[in-house]
């Protein structure tokens, strides 16, 4: 590996001699994809709720890539009406600092952190977050406020899965999916919105961990509304999302479906 982080081999030449040659990263290679998902899958299997099921994906994920992923979590938007106590006194205090128009209802939809694991201890369990644990989703406006949330959204398309729950039967409720697609910012640094901003506004986290690439992978449950994120912080530098990460929310989903549908969304041994 040379100083910039990237991985490089050696092939033989003629002669003896060694050309350095550029590996693509380890999380791209689709050898690591069919075990990962598989340790994933088992782990996450015996959780007791999403949030479990969601800590035990990320700590599978980051002990897997521990070379390269410096912080991964998973977020899920959940109504205010169904956050723990303190979550939710938290998501009041934000809107209040926040002095906006809008105003909290029990619908609110709130992107709650249900899964971390990071390099710092105080990023293996939500409580050690608070600065990320609950984000209200009050308007478009108010998340255009915050560079990386709204750039998320834009990304993984579907807003009004977003900001309210859906109305109304739907037809695929066996399924994992009005939408699943890829969150990609390919230089954390230096990487800019629409509107001229820095898209990973935490440049000191950037600096200090030496984040490059940032990049995610969203699906939702349809029957309850709510959208499941899974980001991932590497130190390497990706030209894309993995492509097999697009199976990770149906991992997700087939684990969870029947904890989310019971109401059991938080708790467990986290």
């Amino acid at each position: 590996m040379d100083a910039a982080g990237i991985k490089f081999g050696h092939r033989k030449l003629r002669g003896g001699k060694l050309k350095r040659t550029l590996l693509m990263p380890i999380i791209q290679q689709s050898e690591a994809a069919e075990l990962t998902l598989a340790k994933m899958r088992t782990q996450a299997r015996k959780g007791q709720s999403l949030q479990e099921c969601c800590q035990r994906l990320m700590e599978t994920f980051r002990e897997t890539f521990a070379d390269s992923i410096a912080l991964a979590r998973t977020y899920a938007t959940v109504p205010l009406n169904l956050l723990p106590e303190a979550d939710r006194l938290l998501v009041e205090n934000i809107v209040e600092s926040a002095a906006v128009p809008e105003k909290l209802k029990e619908s609110t939809r709130v992107l709650s952190l249900l899964g971390t694991a990071g390099v710092r201890p105080e990023w293996c369990h939500r409580g050690g977050s608070r600065g990320h644990l609950a984000i209200p989703l009050l308007s478009e406006d108010f998340v255009a406020g915050i560079p990386m949330l709204a750039n998320l959204i834009q990304q993984l398309g579907s807003s009004r899965s977003w900001y309210q729950k859906h109305t109304g039967p739907s037809t695929h409720v066996n399924n994992f999916g009005v939408f699943t697609d890829t969150f990609f910012v390919p230089d954390a640094s230096e990487s800019m919105d629409s509107s001229g901003r820095l898209m990973i506004p935490a440049q000191d986290f950037v600096r200090e961990f030496g984040i490059r690439s940032v990049f995610g992978v969203g699906g939702e449950f349809l029957a309850e509304g709510i959208v499941v994120v899974c980001i991932f912080f590497s130190t390497e530098v990706l030209s894309s999302t993995p492509k097999w990460l697009l199976r990770l929310p149906l991992v997700l989903a087939t684990v969870t479906r029947s904890l989310v549908s019971e109401g059991k969304l938080y708790g467990g041994s986290f």
